[in-house]
């Protein structure tokens, strides 16, 4: 027997395999080790010589069955895998589409048998999804077939196949039940699963559909979710076995298979026996419209899982088109409710396949969803020919959620503080009480149980990081598969892909736009077949993503042996051979189907590694296979999670039970399980290399919760009722499209960057008031803190300015004529004005001591140039506050940076003055770049401010204060270096040496665009055309050549002259950057190159600097505010971040993936992120400034703005510190304390300013 494979027996809770079975397995792992030659590959194809599987989905085309005329005609079929003759080993069915269906028995060692005629399951329909289950709980597989016609006007109905068990000759036989169970339908259906949604103890059956239609489904009409469209997705319930059926058997016990049933044992006929004439068949019922199943969707994938962790399982659909997809949460009382918009930021445009696992080990579901973007730069330009702004927006108008062309990778981040008390009992716990079924039937019935009460409304938050993870981008693809091929204890990725003609050519479909209006329809049609026919196909391997378990995905599939280029559509996994490894087997259109063996167990010489558990399900009657059960694995630290459900990826059917990869674990801690009941068990030194069966007879009532402590957990921060504390506030924003005003090739808004905030008493009270910057027009507001009695709640009055500006960026508080109050600066620019400079002109208003503001016309220099932050300091040492403002872009000349301003205070008694000083102390500083963020502060402790600049395209820049008679630039290599698109600058002591350290945040590692030295993203900006506009050609490396980023009809709306070098989109997509721009072109341009884009903690060793990436979830999206703080009063400086961009253009998608993040600091520089559970911190909107604000009652409130969203305040769950808030009359804003330097700042990160408070170091506080 292979050493790797053993049947674990603990007591009650296992089956043990007979003697006879147990030798087969022996035989055939016998067979696998000696008996074969193995390739040097992961994966070794098996030919259809060698396997017998000798199915080809093959698709015959004609003059009437076409693309043209049948659009699914390569959507292809799927696989169900399933022991259907009940020896042990899993056998294969595969859909076919205009062939018949075929099913092949496993016969050991990867040899199998065609059995399709004597099985009975020949197809003469076109099949498309295959769902296996024990549909009729007599403990044999069946096998129901979802169906289309290539007619849009006709139907056919679907296939149910009940196994009628195994003939004399141990051949398994079918009989097609659809319309005796109630399941014949007929409504185009892709794919169907198995759940118990009502949680009677039966199998119901989701049923997704894709109906063909008379109209563009791209086109943006509005969602339609009133039930009425033709493409509305099925619900059956399962009503149980009519008292026919029941008669048929004489054995007692076998009525304990209906819902009315109350013994507990299971029923097993001998597979021996002969076929009975009539099998018990469950009777279904539609009932779609009473659950709420009401929305239009075009549908390809579909999972079963529990997101809300309340017990009862949700369904997730993908559409494909224009349909969104749905996210129905169960209401536990026979309805859902699409809440998708709730959890996702976006989806996939064209949703395909799907699939959902734990790719972290955190206990938390993840899933991905694929979609069509190419991976190489010539099938991206073919394939994209504009970018439509205009569409966007008019979608999320009639109500559609954002959609991008790209896989997504939805990281579960888990519940935040709104999911916290929701729930006192744990997951999965059993409901106890009785409720009359609605709908009353013949059949036998079980009460429902009652919904508890209150319902959880919270759900978890989810990410994409499909571009940080790697996964993004796989061509057309189709299926979606996690599994954990390699056993190193992380789940990998599988996606197939291919197509057989390029539809979506750009060459193909323009020519037949413009050719469309001449000659006879019978003409038009004839040259449009015939131009089909000569379509390059979407032929290329599939792409198998290796997870290294750290969020990374690795494409290893040459490497693993997966090196045909396919038409693959659906796919399985199964252990074909019982060795421990899970192989793959995939449908095919007009070549043979697929199978890999996996050789993993064989190639792993070293028995530490590469362990694995399998674990098989006897659930009790009504659900036998225990789906829906939720199995969580601890072993060397690590948890491995999983919700059991069979039919994944795109319209196949999973082998039974649910194969756990241990890397090099030898001992499993413990397992838990909870059953769809509720009940669970748990065990614990457990064996690796075996396969373990459990019983749910022996389950108890008290089930594990495995989110329990993620929901009951008390966090760090919770978030503050901004009605009740008077800090109501909602930002707007005017939708102004850049990339109309002259330049149509921006990679983001310039528009769309607020709003900025301060902090600071205002009306003299001794309380911080705060003041929010407003966008074009709208006018800033303020919020005075109210004083109140000792102990009563903290209170703001809002204040809003009269005077309605152009739009204000950044903003500070500050004594700008040393009268002791603070006066209130706002810089001004946007592209919303165009070239009128006029309009940026800074404000500077003065305050009379109680928080009344005038204008002042005289106090402040030419400051025409569209600005972005303002920061103050004494950097001269003559007692009062000098001022940097920093210049952003010059409107309708990116990447053109605007000026930015050294302004030295020259007041007098009686007169407000400042001068610019700019190009007299620090000549360079003007036009030093696009700056984004400013930071006064001390970076050579010389006591004197020195100047840092952040910004886009640029690197971190550090003008050095020389004793206020002159800025000179420092030379910093690392921070050379780092050219990013630097967004803002934090300063503090994190690895308390005594000089100031920053956090810096970037643009992140979760876009499509990657950078490095070796291959940047560029700018090259001229007017190519001379036309008098500056053409600003962005490029990135693809497959090591650069090319421009922008689709081809983008960049000649914007340079015409480039339509005669690129006649043809494939021309185009063949162009690299040195190819576009002469040499010439490329010498008159400015050209600028970014490097680096991860978010960084830069470490300053006594002025030498070292930049060090933040960790990976703070480079889920561009950071934006940060602040710096003692979160868990441990005397070290801790960090919150807050981010996300809505102002990019809409082919790469906002960046939304930024939740809000804490990282806490060990005192040396690290930094360990906290989930959202502990943090309570979220923030996931178009986050801007974070600031923090003392309050009345000593406590610190962190406040977030958000463009176009609301206020976020957030507060200590249970506050260790009181702070006392300090007198910002010190014009020397540093101090130096025990271990740790901590400096004051007039304003820094990101548009921000917060309170002056002192935070305690280590040392203080176990001084007291």
């Amino acid at each position: 027997m292979n050493p790797r494979l053993a049947l674990l027996s603990i007591g009650d809770f296992v089956y043990i395999s007979s003697m006879h079975h147990l030798l087969r397995l022996a035989a055939f792992s016998a067979l696998t080790l000696v008996g074969c030659t193995h390739s040097s590959s992961r994966f070794e194809r098996l030919t259809a010589s060698r396997t017998g599987i000798d199915f080809a989905n093959t698709i015959t085309e004609s003059d009437s069955l076409n693309v043209l005329e049948f659009e699914y005609l390569y959507n292809g079929g799927g696989v169900g895998v399933g022991d259907f003759n009940g020896d042990g080993q899993p056998d294969v069915f595969f859909a076919g589409n205009q062939v018949s269906s075929r099913m092949y028995l496993n016969k050991g060692d990867f040899n199998f048998e065609d059995i399709t005629d004597s099985a009975g399951v020949g197809t003469t329909y076109w099949c498309t999804g295959v769902a296996v289950a024990d549909i009729n709980q007599d403990g044999r597989q069946d096998i129901y077939v979802s169906t289309i016609h290539p007619d849009r006007n006709k139907a056919v109905p679907n296939l149910l196949f009940l196994n009628q068990g195994n003939d004399a000759n141990g051949i398994p036989h079918f009989v097609e039940s659809a319309k005796a169970a109630g399941l014949a339908d007929s409504s185009y259906s892709t794919q169907a699963t198995f759940l118990d949604y009502d949680r009677d103890g039966d199998l119901d059956l989701f049923l997704l559909t894709n109906a063909l239609e008379n109209f563009n489904r791209n086109n943006v009409i509005g969602p339609r979710n009133d039930g009425s469209a033709r493409s509305v997705d099925k619900l059956y319930e399962n009503l149980g076995v009519s008292s026919e059926d029941r008669e048929v058997r004489s054995h007692p016990a076998e009525k304990t298979l209906s819902r009315s049933a109350t013994a507990p044992g299971r029923l097993l006929t001998p597979r021996s026996s002969l076929l009975t004439p009539k099998q018990l068949t469950p009777q279904y019922k539609d009932v779609s419209a009473q659950a709420g199943l009401v929305h239009e969707g075009w549908g390809l994938g579909v999972m079963v899982n529990d997101v809300n962790q309340d017990g009862w399982p949700d369904i997730y659909v993908a559409n494909d088109f224009q349909s969104n997809d749905v996210w129905l949460v169960n209401n536990r009382d026979g309805t859902f409710s699409n809440r998708i918009a709730e959890t996702l930021k976006h989806q996939s445009h064209n949703s395909m396949g799907m699939d959902m696992a734990d790719i972290n080990n955190d206990g938390l579901i993840d899933f991905a969803v694929v979609d069509m973007l190419p991976d190489d730069n010539l099938r991206q330009k073919t394939m994209f020919s504009t970018i439509p702004y205009d569409r966007f927006q008019m979608a999320r108008r009639l109500g559609y959620q954002p959609q991008y062309i790209r896989n997504v990778l939805q990281l579960n981040s888990g519940f935040g503080a709104e999911g916290r008390g929701q729930r006192a009992e744990g997951v999965g716990q059993g409901v106890k009480g009785n409720k009359e079924s609605p709908n009353p039937t013949p059949y036998a019935q079980t009460p429902m149980p009652p919904a508890p009460n209150p319902l959880p409304s919270a759900l978890p938050h989810f990410s994409d990081i499909g571009y940080l993870a790697g996964t993004a981008a796989t061509d057309w693809s189709w299926s979606a598969l996690f599994s954990d091929l390699d056993n190193d204890g992380f789940s990998d990725l599988l996606i197939t892909n291919g197509y057989r003609k390029d539809i979506t050519d750009l060459d193909f479909t323009s020519y037949n736009r413009d050719d469309g209006n001449f000659g006879t329809d019978a003409d038009r049609r004839a040259q449009l077949l015939k131009r089909i026919v000569d379509l390059e196909p979407v032929y290329k391997p599939n792409f198998l993503f290796h997870n290294t378990g750290d969020l990374h995905f690795t494409n290893v599939a040459a490497d693993w042996g997966l090196t045909e280029s396919s038409f693959t559509n659906g796919t399985a996994y199964a252990d074909f051979d019982n060795d421990g490894d899970l192989d793959l087997v995939m449908n095919n259109i007009n070549d043979p189907a697929f199978i890999y063996r996996n050789q993993i167990v064989e190639r792993v010489k070293d028995s530490s590694d590469g362990h694995f558990l399998t674990i098989q399900l006897r659930g009790k009657p009504g659900n036998l296979e225990g789906l829906g059960a939720k199995i969580a694995v601890w072993a060397n630290g690590q948890l491995h999670y999983t919700e059991y459900t069979r039919q994944r990826g795109y319209l196949s059917t999973m082998a039974s039970g649910i194969h756990v990869g241990l890397g090099s674990a030898k001992r499993i801690d413990s397992l838990k399980i909870v059953w769809p009941t509720g009940n669970g068990q748990l065990i614990r030194t457990i064996k690796t290399n075996q396969v373990l069966t459990l019983d749910e007879r022996k389950a108890t009532p008290q089930s594990p919760s495995f989110m329990q402590l993620q929901l009951l957990a008390k966090p760090l921060l919770t978030e503050v009722s901004t009605k009740l504390a008077g800090l109501d506030y909602q930002h707007q924003e005017d939708d102004f499209v850049d990339y109309k005003a002259q330049q149509t090739l921006l990679a983001h808004k310039h528009s769309q960057i607020g709003p900025g905030l301060a902090v600071g008493d205002v009306d003299g009270n001794g309380l911080d008031d705060v003041y929010i910057a407003g966008s074009a027009y709208k006018g800033g507001t303020f919020f005075l803190q109210q004083k109140s009695q000792t102990g009563g709640p903290v209170s703001f009055r809002r204040k809003d300015r009269l005077a309605k500006k152009p739009e204000e960026t950044g903003v500070l508080l500050f004594d700008a004529d040393n009268d002791g109050d603070l006066d209130l600066y706002t810089v001004h620019g946007s592209t919303e004005f165009g070239r009128d400079e006029k309009v940026c002109q800074d404000s500077l208003y003065l305050n009379d001591g109680k928080g009344n503001f005038r204008a002042s016309s005289t106090a402040l220099p030419n400051t025409m140039s569209s600005g972005s932050c303002v920061i103050a300091t004494d950097f001269d040492h003559d007692g009062d506050l000098d001022l940097f403002i920093g210049g952003r872009i010059v409107p309708q000349r990116y990447p053109e940076p605007a000026r930015s301003y050294l302004l030295r205070n020259d007041s007098k008694p009686g007169s407000v003055r400042f001068t610019n000083v700019t190009n007299q102390l620090a000549p360079g500083l003007s036009r030093a770049g696009l700056i984004c963020s400013a930071l006064w502060t001390d970076v050579d402790n010389d006591n004197w401010p020195d100047l840092m600049l952040a910004g886009e395209f640029m690197p971190i820049i550090i003008f050095r204060n020389q004793q206020g008679r002159a800025f000179s630039p420092v030379n910093t290599p690392e921070l050379a270096k780092a050219v990013g698109f630097w967004n803002s600058l934090s300063a503090g002591d994190f690895d308390n040496d005594g000089d100031m350290d920053y956090i810096a945040g970037n643009n992140g590692l979760n876009s499509r665009l990657r950078a490095s030295v070796e291959q940047p993203i560029s700018v090259y900006a001229a007017d190519y055309d001379k036309n008098g506009t500056l053409d600003p050609i962005l490029s990135f490396f693809n497959g090591g050549v650069e090319y421009p980023v922008h689709p081809r009809d983008v960049l000649t709306d914007q340079i015409p002259s480039f339509k005669k070098k690129m006649t043809t989109y494939a021309a185009y997509g063949k162009t690299t950057l040195p190819s576009l721009l002469s040499t010439e072109k490329k010498t008159l341009a400015q050209v600028k190159r970014a490097t680096f884009l991860a978010s960084a903690y830069i470490e300053n060793r006594a002025g030498t600097f070292l930049v060090h990436d933040l960790p990976l979830e703070a480079q889920f999206s561009p950071m934006f505010g940060s602040s710096v703080t003692d979160l868990n009063h441990d005397g070290n400086l801790d960090i919150l971040l807050v981010g996300n961009d809505y102002a990019t253009e809409v082919l790469s998608g906002w960046q939304d993936a930024g939740l809000g993040l804490g990282l806490l600091g060990d005192g040396r520089g690290n930094f360990r992120p906290l989930s959202l559970a502990k943090s309570g911190f979220v923030v996931d909107g178009d986050a801007k400034a974070l600031a923090s604000l003392l309050v009345a009652n000593g406590q610190l409130w962190y406040i977030a703005t958000q463009n176009n969203g609301p206020l976020r305040v957030f507060t200590a769950t249970a506050p260790e510190a009181v702070y006392h808030r300090l007198n910002p009359a010190s014009l020397h804003p540093a101090t130096g304390v025990t271990q740790r330097k901590q400096e004051f700042n007039y304003g820094n990160s990101y548009l921000s300013q917060s309170s002056w408070v002192q935070l305690r170091t280590i040392s203080e506080k176990n001084h007291n």
